[in-house]
């Protein structure tokens, strides 16, 4: 029965929510390829999260700003709920189709709040296998307690040799030993995902602060990296591979001056990761060598010797 103070009310599910915020993110021209959203609803307000792509070369900071304040204003005139979008999950840049985007060099606004080092992960995974499989036995268990107590049937099997083999196992047997070390391990792994934030492969961008973070995953600025690195002269090709405090550029070079090449190459690394205004952005460890073909830079033309005695040449026609 709804209660009287909820009748003639509008509900809004987190599912609608979720849907509504995902078409107001691909309503903005900074919003490239497919967008996804999840949302939760507590009363009135709403807290949105949502993954997507953002176009490059451009200002990550301001454009995904951009797209936060657009979703929140936009979610808010649709549903009447007050709506905070808490993260924006960068997943991939991309070149947009219909031409090049302006790149801009402001950086965003300090909010004031400690920005967040990592992303804390809600642990699905974990949380869903224990869950089953702490329901699954105690449904087993309570299944068979009703079957003896309201039908008078014989206890399971399972649970009578269970029970004999436990009253006649000493605590000194190797299986118990065994699967005292298996719980303790079990029990450690959950306490350590409890303890740690998770989502290892995703950077903060920082000036955003705790209440409204923006986050890129690992491929997307491997992306960014890797574009800027291959415009330097001679670079052929280039491969990155972006860790938590590292971001290791391999680089064939295939003509030009290997000294000056390793030089911009670097230079352009670390301009990329610049861009990507992260909060703890890593290290560059670039790797530069030459490929089968590569042609040296030629040497400066010197002066033309002059003849002892005589003079210049003169130039022909």
């Amino acid at each position: 029965m709804i209660p009287a103070a909820a009748r003639g009310t509008t509900t809004v599910s987190a599912r609608a929510v979720a849907r509504i915020a995902q078409q107001a993110a691909t309503e903005t021209p900074n919003a490239v390829g497919a967008v996804r959203g999840t949302a939760t609803v507590r009363g009135q307000r709403a807290e949105v999260s949502v993954r997507l792509g953002l176009p490059w070369p451009a200002d990550l900071g301001r454009r995904a700003g951009e797209v936060q304040r657009h979703v929140a204003s936009r979610t808010g005139e649709l549903t009447g709920l007050s709506v905070r979008v808490a993260r924006l999950r960068v997943a991939r840049l991309q070149r947009p189709a219909g031409g090049t985007v302006a790149f801009e060099t402001t950086a965003p606004a300090a909010r004031g709040r400690r920005v967040p080092r990592r992303w804390w992960s809600a642990r699905p995974t974990p949380v869903v296998v224990t869950a089953l499989l702490g329901a699954s036995a105690a449904g087993l268990l309570t299944a068979d307690m009703a079957s003896v107590h309201l039908f008078g049937n014989a206890p399971a099997t399972w649970r009578t040799g269970l029970v004999d083999r436990l009253a006649t196992t000493s605590p000194a047997a190797g299986s118990v030993t065994v699967a005292a070390a298996a719980m303790a391990v079990a029990g450690l792994w959950l306490l350590l995902l409890a303890c740690t934030p998770g989502l290892r492969k995703r950077h903060v961008v920082a000036g955003f602060g705790a209440g409204r973070s923006i986050a890129l995953d690992r491929a997307a600025v491997a992306s960014v990296v890797r574009d800027r690195v291959l415009d330097t002269d001679g670079v052929d090709s280039v491969r990155v591979r972006v860790g938590r405090r590292r971001v290791r550029v391999r680089a064939d070079l295939a003509f030009g001056d290997r000294a000056a090449a390793r030089e911009q190459a670097g230079a352009a690394a670390r301009d990329a990761l610049a861009d990507c205004r992260l909060n703890r952005p890593p290290r560059v460890a670039l790797r530069l060598r030459t490929t089968g073909v590569w042609d040296p830079a030629p040497p400066a033309p010197g002066p033309v010797p002059v003849p002892a005695g005589g003079t210049e040449p003169e130039e022909s026609p």
